[in-house]
């Protein structure tokens, strides 16, 4: 049996140390983290689709949420039954590990898996129709913000110092460089905006 720890933030400005840090406090192999910087609208994600491969029956997967799975209802369901019964692994979501351990549904038999079916199919409903209303008020806000004229759009977070200003001047030198917006934005997964933006305030021109 070997344990993974899986951990995913939505874009690469945001710290996946706190999750780091849980894995390493439940004894964790970092070389058994595996970690992606990239939306949840999806499955495609490349380091979880290198774990889902190489998992076999009898492995542990933790992860700190039940969203890192996916953000659709359909896509939670079917991974984690996926993951659970048709490799035959476990999964213990660390936030909720006394509802949301795999481990305890099987000791329990049938009724175990129809516990287990109920409990996640109305977490995972409730947590797709709470990103449904924050995406729906956040477009409210925006248009209400844009009625006013005080709808700026988002504001560039390559900023001067540390990592971020690493990446800035590397998105700079592959820009004057030649390579296309295009190509930069699938290499650092940034908009398209935050690089015209980073051009804009640096006064660069090709």
């Amino acid at each position: 049996m070997t344990t993974y720890g899986y951990v995913r933030v939505s874009t690469v400005e945001q710290n996946e140390a706190r999750q780091l840090a849980t894995m390493k406090e439940l004894g964790v192999e970092r070389k058994n983290v595996f970690v992606d910087k990239a939306s949840g609208k999806d499955t495609n994600r490349p380091q979880y689709q290198e774990l889902r491969s190489i998992i076999q029956s009898g492995d542990l997967i933790y992860m700190d949420d039940l969203d890192r799975l996916g953000r659709s209802y359909d896509d939670v369901i079917d991974e984690w039954k996926y993951i659970t019964r048709k490799v035959g692994a476990d999964i213990v979501i660390t936030s909720n590990a006394e509802l949301f351990d795999s481990r305890r549904f099987k000791s329990m038999g049938d009724i175990g898996k129809l516990l287990e079916d109920q409990f996640l199919s109305m977490l995972a409903y409730v947590a797709e129709q709470e990103r449904k209303k924050n995406k729906r008020r956040q477009r409210e806000g925006i248009e209400i913000a844009k009625a006013k004229g005080k709808f700026k759009g988002r504001k560039t977070k390559l900023v001067e110092g540390g990592e971020e200003e690493v990446r800035r001047n590397a998105i700079i030198k592959d820009y004057q460089d030649g390579v296309s917006i295009a190509d930069i934005r699938k290499t650092y997964k940034v908009g398209t905006g935050t690089i015209y933006r980073l051009l804009e305030r640096e006064g660069i021109k090709r």
